[in-house]
C-alpha cells in the first residue's frame, strides 16, 4: 500500500499546490473542531446553543470560507469567544472582540 506522503510527491507542482491551498483554507474548521471536541461538546449541543442545525455546524468545521458571524456564534455556544486581529502592512494591529450578545441565540 502506497502512503499519502509517496503519492503526494508524484503529482504535479501545480496540483500539490492547489492541495496546499485547500488544506490551509480548511485549519479554520478543524480548528474549531478540535476546540469543540476538548469542550467535549458534540456538534448538536453547538447546533442548538449556537442556533444552527447539526448540519450547518457539520459544514463550517469542514467549509473553505465560513462567516464571521457563524464563527463567533458557534465559539460562544460553548463558552469562547471570538477577537479578530486586524493587521496593517506598517505592522500596526487593531484586535475586534466580538460580543456574544449580538449573535448568540438567547435560550430561556
Amino acid at each position: 500500500m502506497t502512503d499519502w506522503k509517496t503519492l503526494r510527491e508524484e503529482l504535479p507542482e501545480d496540483v500539490r499546490v492547489r492541495l496546499d491551498v485547500k488544506r490551509q483554507e480548511r485549519r479554520l474548521g478543524r480548528a474549531l473542531a478540535e476546540v469543540r471536541k476538548a469542550m467535549q461538546a458534540t456538534q448538536q449541543e453547538v447546533a442548538a446553543r449556537a442556533g444552527m442545525t447539526q448540519n450547518t455546524v457539520s459544514k463550517i468545521e469542514s467549509a473553505d470560507d465560513v462567516l464571521l458571524s457563524s464563527i463567533v456564534r458557534y465559539m460562544h455556544s460553548i463558552g469562547g469567544g471570538v477577537e479578530l486581529v486586524l493587521k496593517t502592512p506598517d505592522g500596526k494591529a487593531r484586535r475586534v472582540d466580538f460580543d456574544p450578545e449580538i449573535y448568540v441565540k438567547q435560550t430561556a
